[in-house]
């Protein structure tokens, strides 16, 4: 008797088992839908024609196919300038970023640093206030920097929040190795460019995505501190073109708009397709270390 009800009890956890799993999947994929939608619905705007667009024929997928807004705007001289310029800044960032970033957390890891908790005390107060707008732009001005790549790459060189988990993620490497390494001779450099930093791939290739992502799509801080066209990056090129209707410095694409053979919206969202699509082509390769160096940074100390 008792082994039939228990029967009865194990069937009815799995048919409630079953049935949440079906709607986490359904909840899943509207949810997917939700956010998958614009991102498609752009896709399709800069390859449909005007003609579809003004009559807001287009969803999911292009109608009347067509690349007249991708080659008006590579047709723009800048574009591949501001290419150029965003990668500068964006691995320029990374990388001073990461070595900085470490270099810090590393010696705060060490125990016998004396002054671990009074730095710790002042990044932690940097997380919660700020200098602002105004005093970071005199302090760029007076240091040289206005103008310049360095006034974008450097006011985002160090994190706090960064620094913190670099050193969790450092406190969860086991502290025998470094102490083996020492007795071996390493001087602290060696230990952290030839120990730490190999065993810490995946920390780097997350936080070097999130840097790169950041400045990426960041237009803010060059608009305040980059005036010379020559040196600003790709989002500042998009900005332009979407307060200028698709038009920016493109008398083809206006000549096209006039005539009705081209909608402003194909180049607009052609130009935003340009700037997001490196990054989509580079978060599959570095993906996998996602989950891990969010994870091992998240649970440690």
């Amino acid at each position: 008797m008792s082994f039939g009800k228990a029967k009865k009890q194990n069937n009815k956890i799995h048919i409630g088992s079953r049935a949440f799993d079906v709607f986490l999947i359904a909840f899943m994929i509207i949810v997917s839908i939700i956010f998958l939608y614009p991102f498609l619905n752009v896709i399709a705007t800069s390859l449909s024609s005007n003609r579809m667009i003004t009559t807001g024929q287009v969803t999911f997928f292009p109608k009347e196919f067509h690349l007249d807004g991708y080659k008006a705007l590579f047709k723009d001289e800048n574009i591949l300038g501001a290419y150029w310029n965003t990668i500068v800044i964006a691995v320029g960032t990374m990388i001073v970023s990461l070595v900085l970033n470490s270099l810090m957390a590393y010696v705060m890891m060490a125990p016998e640093f004396v002054l671990r908790k009074p730095l710790s005390i002042i990044l932690l107060i940097t997380m919660f206030f700020s200098g602002g707008t105004v005093p970071t732009y005199l302090l760029i001005q007076n240091l040289g920097l206005y103008d310049s790549w360095w006034s974008l790459i450097l006011p985002n060189a160090v994190s706090a929040y960064n620094i913190f988990i670099y050193r969790s993620f450092y406190q969860g490497i086991s502290p025998e190795i470094r102490e083996a390494a020492r007795i071996d001779g390493a001087s602290e450099f060696q230990i952290l460019t030839k120990i730490y930093v190999p065993l810490s791939k995946a920390l780097y290739a997350t936080f070097g995505l999130f840097s790169v992502v950041g400045v990426w799509n960041s237009y803010y801080e060059a608009l305040l501190y980059i005036k010379d066209p020559a040196k600003q990056p790709i989002q500042m090129l998009l900005r332009k073109i979407v307060f200028t209707s698709g038009t920016a410095n493109m008398s083809d694409a206006q000549q096209m708009i006039s005539n009705g053979n081209l909608n402003s919206l194909n180049v607009q969202y052609a130009c935003v397709i340009a700037t997001i699509g490196p990054i989509l082509l580079v978060y599959p390769f570095i993906q996998k270390y996602f989950a891990q160096g969010v994870q091992v940074g998240a649970v440690k100390g």
